[in-house]
């Protein structure tokens, strides 16, 4: 792997999945085995944070969209990197990826790190929520809204998102915009 495909795997790793790094070993996840309930009753297995039930392959994928995160790796001045998401869909599993190229200015030329961000099991979800293509962007969003609870943590409402660039016309904008609204509330 280049040390620039590389750095994008450690800055996903690390600062936006929040694993720790152990010499020698990579990437560690946290082990908790019972998922987050988010709202609805929606369980939520969290990369970095979960143990990881087994998944199928994925059959098709939608776009969420895309950020750009001013400081995607800690500690690397103008590291600026952008996070696209989607979601995937595979037989037993709704999939959450996620994606993140460090700018070229600070990193070179490389290729996106891409990994998974969370899962919801199909056969888990609540009864009033069918699965259905109209009910992918609720879960994604669920899925988002506690990846959020992390990635904006020391954030208070979107006007403090200045130095963040959203495509104002992706889901993934609304959802921000939604996950600050409920967090006031």
């Amino acid at each position: 792997m280049k040390n620039s495909d590389y750095m994008n795997y450690l800055a996903l790793n690390q600062n936006i999945l929040n694993k720790t790094f152990v010499i020698g070993g990579g990437p560690q996840s946290k082990n908790e085995k019972t998922p987050i309930t988010a709202s609805e009753g929606i369980r939520v297995f969290l990369n970095g944070v979960h143990v990881i039930p087994e998944n199928s392959d994925i059959i098709k994928c939608y776009n969420i969209g895309t950020m750009t995160h001013p400081d995607a790796m800690m500690g690397m001045p103008g590291s600026s990197g952008d996070l696209n998401y989607q979601i995937c869909i595979t037989e037993k599993e709704y999939l959450v990826l996620v994606s993140l190229k460090l700018s070229e200015f600070s990193n070179g030329k490389s290729k996106p790190a891409i990994d998974l961000l969370g899962l919801v099991q199909k056969d888990s979800l609540p009864t009033h929520i069918e699965d259905h293509e109209d009910n992918y962007g609720f879960i994604a969003q669920e899925v988002l809204y506690c990846h959020f609870d992390s990635l904006f943590q020391f954030y208070d409402n979107v006007a403090d998102l200045k130095d963040w660039d959203f495509d104002e016309d992706d889901a993934l904008f609304q959802f921000v915009q939604t996950y600050f609204e409920k967090k006031k509330g």
